[in-house]
């Protein structure tokens, strides 16, 4: 059985490998990370903690509306790519393991988390989930790839898409019942949309305690994707 180190070591070489030509597909995601604004609810004066951040571009687009932003990975590569297009003082970045975030709860009003969890076994996912419902007061936003409703299709769907995308746990996300996670996790599921091409899943969910309500509902026009 394989470690959270085992993952982590894979992870970290991962990334940081691919630091420098990641932005390169930029134009994919980048309809997808404005609709995750969107969906938010977003308001001035909010802060937002973004997950997970890679090259910060969906930090960034939080930033340019004027959202106090902190964005934390734990792979320094990427990170020193973000800092390297940022003007000015936002948003900060912090190297930070995902699984142990350094904040306060109810630190931040927005957290999001993009194209991550895919690449963790389900276990270390619930560990991130988690510290999320955590720290965050009012909503939580994932990006994740989009699997197929068909169960046939899964199989087929996880063996190409972990060759593509590098990851070993594809085949065991194209089966997750992702929602349940985010449940386990303390995280109630408000709403999901996919985008265009059906390449993203978007979840926006609501942070709970021991499966009750405690916080501010995400209020918001849902966008068209």
């Amino acid at each position: 059985m394989q470690t959270n180190s085992d993952y982590r070591t894979k992870v970290l070489h991962h990334y940081n490998r691919a630091a420098n030509i990641y932005d390169l597909f930029e134009f994919i995601r980048h309809g997808t990370r404005k609709k995750v604004v969107d969906l938010s609810g977003w308001q001035p004066g909010e802060t937002v903690l973004d997950v997970c951040t890679g090259t910060g571009e969906l930090a960034f687009t939080f930033a340019r509306l004027g959202a106090q932003v902190v964005g934390i990975d734990i792979a320094i590569n990427m990170l020193n790519r973000a800092i390297d297009k940022t003007i000015g003082t936002q948003p900060t970045w912090q190297e930070m393991d995902a699984t142990e975030l350094q904040f306060e709860e109810n630190s931040f009003d927005i957290s999001t988390l993009s194209l991550a969890l895919h690449h963790m076994p389900e276990n270390i996912q619930h560990h991130v989930l988690s510290e999320m419902a955590r720290v965050t007061r009012r909503c939580v936003i994932l990006i994740e790839p989009h699997t197929p409703y068909n169960d046939r299709l899964k199989t087929f769907w996880g063996a190409m898409a972990s060759v593509i995308d590098e990851s070993e746990y594809m085949p065991q996300w194209a089966k997750q019942d992702f929602n349940q996670t985010c449940q386990q996790a303390g995280l109630k599921v408000e709403n999901q949309l996919i985008t265009t091409l059906y390449i993203h899943r978007i979840t926006r969910c609501r942070p709970m305690i021991n499966g009750d309500n405690h916080k501010t509902p995400c209020q918001t026009h849902l966008p068209k994707i």
